[in-house]
């Protein structure tokens, strides 16, 4: 084969060279592409770029707590008379998620914590706690195994009608709300003493 002089660029191996070097370079520049979203991805959990963990009533569970909207509620669950401990940390899975609704400690109170602003609801705070609630036996126990009773409800220490589905109540910032099963405590709580901050 007879082959010009300048031409042997154009060559088999030389192709193969050249091929080699687009590959690289669209990879180079692929990655110039998918960085910033991945960097978007980690400082934006709630992304859809980020795997999430189980939903629960389309509330999310991200890597770090979202402050957009940021509220707290205050909750009391008596049973028969009797403070029903509300356990910390519901709504967080240690070293892995925290939804968007949850606890940090036992005192009862409720942070909302959301990249976006929508309402959010005593009923799904209650779904969230399932995961979380070892103390359901206390509701056995006090109830022999019954049905649990439709609660009372108390927002500020006003009874909410009972047409109200107390699921379907509304946590409003600072709100007092408690839920009664049975017969009512002394008195009903008509407001928490937030603290400085919250």
């Amino acid at each position: 084969m007879n082959i010009k002089p300048g031409l042997e660029f154009f060559g088999f191996f030389n192709i193969q060279s050249i091929i080699f070097v687009a590959i690289i370079s669209l990879t180079v520049s692929g990655l110039g592409v998918v960085a910033p979203h991945l960097a978007y991805a980690q400082k934006n959990p709630s992304s859809s770029a980020v795997p999430l963990t189980t939903m629960i009533d389309g509330i999310q569970c991200n890597t770090i707590e979202q402050l957009l909207f940021h509220i707290h509620a205050h909750l009391d669950v008596f049973v028969n008379g009797q403070l029903i401990y509300i356990p910390p940390q519901i709504g967080i899975i240690p070293d892995k998620c925290i939804y968007w609704m949850h606890t940090h400690d036992g005192t009862g109170v409720i942070h909302i914590e959301s990249p976006i602003k929508r309402d959010f609801t005593v009923g799904q705070f209650f779904d969230l706690w399932k995961g979380k609630l070892n103390n359901l036996q206390v509701f056995d126990n006090i109830f022999n195994g019954k049905d649990l009773p439709t609660p009372n409800v108390y927002i500020n220490g006003s009874k909410v009608p009972g047409t109200i589905n107390y699921r379907d109540i509304k946590l409003i910032p600072h709100e007092e709300i408690a839920i009664v099963y049975g017969r009512p405590p002394d008195s009903i709580p008509s407001a928490y003493d937030f603290p400085q901050g919250l």
